[in-house]
């Protein structure tokens, strides 16, 4: 790959809410000049003051005809890299990079046997128990006949489907068997399911980049200000250090010889005192810009990564940062904040929301309308 002073990269998957947090990491540098393409006409960073070109591209009808798509667009922009966000976009890419006359152009994932490990949470459930890797106690149920073998587990448990859902989705906590059985007859299967026996803590993150199992820039971030749902993305995130944490997320990654980026989800035990890996998203993730102010901007380092430029990642500072919905809620627990502008100038997203605020006003009345085919999500 050339190195150029400005470096064109393609943003195949422009129509996910990831691209919205993925660009504005990489607006903090001019050398990057971003190519969006997305399968849906309007879509909040079609307006982004930093996208140089935005190409409305219809659903291809099969995957061939997706791989002519990114190769004549690498052709036309002259195209240097390649940068998919979302969990769709990126298993897409490894799983047909073979066909792509620019797949040296990619950036470093790993393979698709790994991807799909990690984004299968039964499959992962069974690399951490072939592991030893510390997690919930588990089983699978994937057929209505199968509910009786959560009498295995202790309860309260919880239960998500193993694959197709983020954000939160679908993910539900149930006291007794009798609860437990009724949610299934009264709604929809959503395929196999994982259960796990229910785990008295709190959640913590830790974002990676990692080449070969080596992981060369992390973050560690706890929620403090909740979302929709216990379940749901945190709407502001303090950044730590925990070593223990980072010693189970590092024979993870060890063990699953990763390459490329990744957000860990994890629990702590406040029973056994440890750190229990819950699931990965193989993918960018909604709290980048969080990671940012952290001093990790992880589409950069990326970038270098894949290209093999050397790099020593920063320390991650010790700071609490504020989404905007996280603003809102702390001025309503707050009103004083309003006029503590280094605070909301430094720490929180309003920063971003002042240089670039079309995309976020319109992804704003897209979803107060309704429109749900102008923002596409988690789910590809």
């Amino acid at each position: 790959m050339k190195k150029k002073d400005v470096i064109s990269l393609l943003i195949p998957d422009g129509e996910n809410l990831l691209a919205i947090p993925v660009i504005n990491c990489l607006s903090t540098s001019k050398q990057y000049k971003i190519y969006l393409i997305s399968s849906l006409e309007y879509t909040p960073m079609r307006f982004s003051r930093y996208v140089d070109h935005f190409s409305y591209v219809p659903k291809p009808k099969n995957d061939d005809a997706w791989v002519t798509i990114i190769d004549k667009a690498v052709e036309a922009h002259d195209i240097d890299f390649i940068m998919p966000v979302s969990e769709g976009g990126i298993r897409k890419f490894i799983a047909h990079k073979h066909q792509l006359k620019a797949s040296e152009k990619l950036m470093l994932v790993t393979d698709l046997a790994t991807f799909d490990t990690a984004n299968n949470k039964a499959l992962l459930s069974h690399h951490l128990n072939t592991h030893k890797i510390p997690h919930p106690k588990s089983c699978l149920v994937s057929h209505m006949s199968e509910l009786d073998t959560v009498k295995a587990l202790h309860f309260p448990i919880i239960s998500k489907p193993t694959v197709g859902y983020g954000g939160g989705n679908h993910i539900h906590v149930f006291q007794d068997m009798a609860a437990f059985k009724n949610h299934f007859k009264t709604n929809t299967f959503l395929g196999t399911h994982i259960i796990q026996e229910y785990i008295v803590g709190y959640d913590i993150d830790c974002s990676v980049l990692c080449k070969h199992g080596e992981i060369l820039a992390y973050t560690i971030q706890k929620g403090v200000v909740n979302g929709t749902s216990d379940f749901a993305p945190a709407y502001a995130h303090v950044f730590l250090q925990k070593p223990k944490l980072f010693a189970v997320v590092q024979k993870l990654m060890k063990t699953l010889n990763w390459s490329g980026i990744a957000h860990v989800d994890l629990r702590f035990d406040v029973n056994t005192q440890d750190f229990k890996v819950i699931e990965i998203n193989p993918r960018y993730w909604l709290s980048l810009e969080a990671s940012l102010h952290a001093g990790i901007n992880f589409p950069d380092l990326h970038y270098k990564l894949s290209i093999g430029q050397a790099f020593t990642a920063p320390e991650c500072n010790a700071s609490t940062y504020y989404s905007l919905t996280g603003i809102k809620l702390k001025v309503k627990q707050e009103k004083g904040v309003l006029f503590k502008w280094t605070f909301l100038k430094t720490d929180t997203a309003l920063k971003f929301f002042i240089k670039d605020p079309i995309p976020v006003i319109y992804k704003f009345f897209a979803l107060r309308l309704g429109n749900s085919n102008s923002v596409h999500n988690f789910e590809d």
